[in-house]
């Protein structure tokens, strides 16, 4: 019979494999190109099931830690032809809800996509917002469903500190 902890014996569920603050995956050094890898990727980053705050890469066969800087989800286009739909790097469709909406120190747009994961605009994604966009004498707002919406700057848009 096989002993399952012999197995195991040497092996680890640290990897080389990282994403950069902007979205893109690597290999160490090298880069993981292929869109459909670098979605699936983005689609298996969850939360360390051991609670370390590290990030994993999870599918129904394994997991294995990953580095991360920068959010666990980017928004990669906005529908506004009626409710605001934000399509996400891990291919999902979600709605936006405008009360998560904050600026970064940077003023890049981030808003929460689901329980504890936050997504950061990408550019293409904050020009969508373009017709949105206004301004008056307390400065500039997105109108969603009626409303003026100012998303407030903070410091830390991920609310990891």
């Amino acid at each position: 019979m096989v002993d399952p902890n012999a197995m195991l014996q040497g092996r680890t569920r640290e990897t080389r494999i990282r994403r950069d603050d902007a979205g893109r995956w690597f290999d160490g050094d090298d880069p993981i190109a292929h869109p459909l890898l670098t979605r699936a990727f983005d689609a298996w980053l969850v939360p360390a099931p051991d609670g370390s705050g590290r990030w994993c890469l999870s599918n129904d066969i394994n997991w294995a830690f990953v580095a991360i800087e920068g959010p666990p989800r980017f928004v990669r286009a906005v529908d506004v032809s009626s409710a605001i739909t934000l399509r996400l790097s891990d291919g999902r469709a979600v709605p936006l809800d405008p009360d998560t909406l904050r600026q970064g120190p940077d003023g890049a747009l981030y808003c929460d996509v689901e329980a504890g994961l936050s997504a950061r605009f990408d550019s293409h994604a904050a020009m969508q917002l373009g017709d949105l966009l206004d301004e008056d004498a307390e400065g500039v707002f997105l109108t969603i469903a009626g409303r003026r919406v100012r998303p407030p700057t903070v410091d830390d848009p991920l609310g990891l500190s």
